[in-house]
């Protein structure tokens, strides 16, 4: 199903299709707020209004150099400022790809500095960056980076993937330093560097929770694993921690219901919400995760909904 969709997500005919359907709007809309910041400030309202925390996930194009870093660096600052403007930014969690930004393959120093740049703003305007994590080549400059930020921006945070070996150790020497970190799965992959199996990924994911709550570190639980958020729940009870001290997060679109919930009884829950042109991708992706969107949007392309 993934190499098929990414098979066709390169055919231009494919793309015109997906787009120019009546029914891709709605669709679309389950999963992603939309292109523009307008678009975004809206349904962060509604999240809000929901008693959910956000995240926004700004869908940008890797940088190729400079031009395009210094145009992504721009766009989360707008998205800095419209958050502020429309009084949504108090709280609210920025992710930040250092892939966007030039990174790890291109200047470093000028990657710091315009993170820099974007926490600094952030500050200004109440809310929290995190540092993104896409994969096992980002994971060194990201911790890099993060650590030289934490000394002028204590609350940025950054994800660690739980398909990674490294990661139990990487979660240890956070948590010793009481940082915020987005634990995720991450992909299952082949080399002797990741786990290949999802139940390696889990018992990972277990083992890197229990190090992380059991610490002062801030733990952001990002699984939409009913039996993890059990978990999570059980260790944050054992540990004393209340709603102030972690958070679960999910993405926008998916579990709504468990979403709800979690906020109903208390828990710190935080809709991660993305936006922006470089939605298609992103939905071809969601598709792949989970083959049952793409037979909801067969019907609802051929018009039997």
């Amino acid at each position: 199903m993934r190499r098929m969709l990414m098979r066709l997500s390169r055919l231009d005919g494919f793309r015109r299709l997906l787009v120019e359907a009546p029914a891709t709007r709605e669709l679309i809309g389950r999963y992603v707020a939309g292109e523009t910041l307008d678009d975004l400030t809206e349904v962060l309202a509604d999240q809000r209004y929901k008693g959910l925390a956000v995240s926004v996930d700004a869908l940008l194009p890797e940088a190729a150099g400079e031009t395009t870093a210094g145009t992504n660096e721009r766009s989360y600052l707008g998205c800095l400022d419209a958050l502020a403007e429309a009084g949504l930014s108090a709280g609210a969690d920025i992710n930040v790809k250092p892939s966007a930004l030039l990174a790890p393959a291109g200047d470093r120093e000028g990657l710091y500095a315009r993170l820099a740049r974007i926490c600094a703003a952030a500050t200004g305007a109440g809310a929290d960056v995190t540092v993104n994590v896409g994969g096992p080549d980002e994971v060194e400059p990201a911790l890099e980076v993060t650590e030289r930020l934490r000394g002028d921006f204590p609350r940025t945070g950054i994800v660690l993937l739980a398909g990674l070996r490294r990661t139990e150790s990487d979660c240890r020497a956070l948590a010793a330093a009481g940082a915020r970190v987005r634990l995720c799965k991450g992909d299952r992959g082949a080399g002797r560097d990741v786990f290949g199996s999802r139940h390696a990924v889990d018992l990972s994911y277990v083992r890197c929770l229990r190090v992380l709550m059991a610490s002062g570190a801030y733990p952001v639980v990002a699984t939409h694993d009913p039996r993890l958020v059990e978990i999570a729940l059980d260790l944050a009870a054992q540990h004393h921690r209340g709603p102030a001290d972690h958070e679960f997060q999910m993405l926008y679109g998916v579990r709504p219901l468990e979403q709800r919930r979690l906020a109903d009884i208390g828990r710190t829950m935080r809709t991660c919400v993305p936006f922006g042109p470089g939605w298609y991708a992103y939905f071809l992706q969601r598709v792949a995760d989970h083959p049952a969107n793409g037979a909801l949007y067969a019907r609802s392309l051929l018009g039997r909904r």
